[in-house]
């Protein structure tokens, strides 16, 4: 009996092995990724980086059935600082740097694609920067706004240049990967990385909008790697959802059900589809981004082990400061 024959019980494609195996030269080596198949003759495996593996089954000298998720750090434990640095390829469209602040625009579509995510130094004095702010947002026609982290240094200096609330503030919410994996994925849960005609239609009946369509698509596949889950249910999905990997982080937004299909935990079941897919490719933490006043959202992402991380809040100069 070979070393993967051993393992009890059986793998099953989808599961994740480390393969200890003889290489031509004598010497070993490892490898560790989701099983894709196990031939008579052959192992394949898929890698977090997507490469597949195929290892001699001879050659293998230890086979051994690893967590689909490997357990992370607490993301509690994590800056704020750090998380909106990681999180801002979550929803892009066009950026230019300043320092470390990230100067958004995007047709006017949602208040993060059209922001300046003023976290960190941004390299210049700031009421130099303050001005960039306002000139950017000017030539690419919408209106001037910085995302703040609230009680962050940045927000302080803002409200003393005047500037003020524009939207309610937003929660952000993370929980480990491990955690989140412990619940099976839903094997009517597809993860695509490309964008699907099903998935786009999805998209429209989640946000309808008459945003340029390419601009959109942008936001939507422009920094993969990303994921777009769903439920079908003959030609069009009932549920649907994107998760947005940046370092270890998974992103998770664009949660959706079908008015005729809501209260059956489909979003749920997207949720942990989005969890295992990134979990595959190293993700481990996940982050939610949840408007303040929204109690239900809260209340249902507390069930699933979600806790608050920090809150950010989007500023815009008032009349007369502008």
């Amino acid at each position: 009996m070979d070393a993967v024959a051993r393992i009890t019980p059986t793998p099953e494609p989808g599961e994740r092995l480390v393969l200890r195996h003889r290489l031509p030269d004598g010497s070993a080596t490892d490898v560790l990724g989701v099983l894709v198949s196990a031939e008579e003759n052959l192992i394949i495996v898929r890698t977090r980086d997507d490469r597949v593996v195929e290892v001699d089954r001879a050659a293998v000298i230890l086979a051994k059935r690893v967590p689909s998720i490997s357990r992370g750090p607490d993301p509690l434990r994590v800056p704020a600082e750090e998380l909106e640095q990681a999180a801002v390829h979550g929803w892009i469209a066009y950026a230019e740097r300043l320092g470390a602040w990230w100067l958004r625009a995007g047709g006017g579509f949602t208040g993060r694609a059209n922001s300046c995510l003023a976290v960190g130094d941004p390299g210049v004095p700031f009421d130099q920067a303050a001005r960039r702010v306002v000139d950017f947002a000017a030539e690419h026609g919408i209106a001037p706004q910085v995302q703040v982290i609230d009680g962050s240094a940045p927000e302080r200096r803002f409200r003393e240049l005047g500037w003020a609330d524009t939207y309610l503030p937003t929660d952000v919410m993370v929980q480990r990967l491990s955690d989140l994996g412990t619940r099976p994925a839903d094997p009517r849960v597809m993860v695509e990385e490309q964008l699907t005609d099903a998935w786009w239609q999805a998209y429209h009946a989640y946000r309808p909008s008459d945003v340029d369509p390419d601009l959109l698509r942008t936001m939507l596949t422009g920094h993969p790697p990303y994921g777009l889950a769903g439920i079908a249910h003959g030609d069009r999905l009932i549920a649907s959802g994107r998760g947005q990997i940046s370092q270890d982080w998974l992103g998770i937004a664009a949660l959706w059900t079908d008015p005729d299909h809501r209260r059956q935990g489909l979003a749920t079941e997207v949720l942990i589809g989005l969890v295992h897919w990134a979990g595959a490719k190293g993700a481990r933490s996940a982050y939610l981004q949840v408007a303040q006043e929204n109690t239900d959202a809260h209340q249902a992402y507390q069930r699933l082990g979600f806790q608050l991380h920090h809150t950010y809040r989007y500023l815009r100069p008032t009349p007369t400061t502008h």
